[in-house]
């Protein structure tokens, strides 16, 4: 079965009808879709591909005044038409933020999410999940901020798409996992247990296979897909923080996004060493600190009653 590149273009950028989705929904079930791989590889050459506008002098010195004339005027127009457009950008984004609701997590604990598609949504401590008011009428667009854990209801005609920053991930019907700040580079972690998923962002496209992760930042660029250990990824759904040889610096950020606290880690700590171990999610942050403290003889300073600072020991 082929498709017509235009109509995975449409796919993927959330501009195709119904039925054109269906289509797509069937032929990405196939064990290996021919010619994505293709498709998405191009996307990427194009997005990359920069070539020099060559502007050619022509003209008399008579005609001079005329370009300038012309010039303004085109200018002007320009000038105008940036203007309405960024007013209607403005409009735009206002009108989007009265047709979005926000799910927020403010505890340590789970909120297990059931939504009117079918799908489940395992929303992770200290997160937030945003959805359209008309979710599931036409598409299925979520927007993430912290960590969450999908299981997708199948149907090919509504793409179930979830936005982080400037990544989105499109599944079908799928199970899949992503953090954005569980990483100390800051970048986002999109990791596939179950099916099939596309994820996009500027210059970049890639389709994950179960078993697969991909990491995007906006200083570290996307990494190509990898292997991930699912019993550190997944360890939040089961109540527990597992580390398997995490650098020390990850370990924090992790500690930061899942226990909503703030560590410090000062610039005399390189951050290269390895963390290993399992703690409960229900461990207060102090005795989980000392537990690394008595391995790697860092200092630990409290700064308040949620800030810590950790520094080189002397």
């Amino acid at each position: 079965m082929k498709i017509d590149k235009q109509i995975l273009e449409k796919y993927f950028k959330g501009d195709c009808t119904a039925e054109e989705a269906a289509l797509i929904a069937t032929f990405l079930e196939q064990p290996d879709a021919p010619g994505v791989d293709e498709w998405f590889s191009e996307v990427y050459a194009l997005s990359e591909a920069k070539e020099p506008v060559i502007l050619k002098r022509t003209g008399i010195n008579i005609y001079r005044r005329l370009y300038s004339i012309a010039a303004a005027v085109a200018v002007l127009v320009g000038v105008c038409a940036w203007l309405w457009q960024s007013q209607q950008r403005t409009a735009g984004k206002a009108q989007l933020a009265l047709n979005w609701d926000t799910l927020a997590n403010k505890g340590n604990d789970i909120k297990l999410l059931s939504l009117t598609d079918g799908s489940k949504v395992w929303l992770g401590p200290h997160s937030s999940l945003a959805y359209t008011r008309n979710y599931n009428d036409t598409s299925r667009e979520l927007s993430l901020d912290g960590e969450a854990y999908f299981e997708v209801a199948h149907d090919p005609a509504r793409p179930f798409s979830v936005r982080t920053g400037k990544l989105i991930t499109t599944a079908l019907g799928t199970a899949f996992n992503i953090a954005t700040a569980s990483q100390a580079d800051g970048s986002i972690q999109v990791s596939l247990v179950e099916g099939k998923v596309s994820v996009t962002a500027t210059a970049f496209s890639c389709i994950l296979h179960p078993g697969q992760m991909v990491r995007y930042g906006e200083g570290i660029g996307t990494t190509q897909p990898e292997t991930f250990k699912k019993e550190e990824v997944l360890d939040w759904k089961s109540g527990k923080l597992v580390f398997d040889g995490t650098p020390l610096k990850d370990a924090f950020a992790k500690l930061q996004a899942r226990l909503g606290s703030r560590i410090i880690m000062d610039n005399t700590l390189t951050g290269t060493q390895k963390v290993s171990g399992v703690f409960s999610a229900g461990e207060s942050l102090e005795h989980i600190l000392e537990a690394m403290q008595y391995v790697h003889g860092f200092k630990i300073v409290k700064k308040n009653h949620n800030t810590y600072e950790i520094t080189k020991s002397n």
